[in-house]
């Protein structure tokens, strides 16, 4: 069983705007933010050694390589 993860651009935005909620800078932490977030919440129901993918937009892929 592989488990497909569809709108991952969308969860890490949603994972951004927390963080600026809560007053954390979503820069610094928002790659350690959305892999703790998605393992505590999605890959951990999954069991010991899921397979999975996270897909994105070819636009969330772009803009993230234009901003590096």
């Amino acid at each position: 069983m592989i488990a497909v993860f569809t709108k991952f651009d969308q969860f890490k935005r949603d994972i951004k705007m927390k963080l600026e909620d809560v007053g954390r800078d979503p820069e610094t932490n928002l790659s350690e933010e959305v892999d703790s977030v998605f393992r505590e919440h999605y890959q951990a129901k999954l069991g010991e050694t899921p397979l999975f993918v996270r897909l994105e937009s070819e636009d969330s892929f772009y803009q993230s390589n234009l901003l590096c």
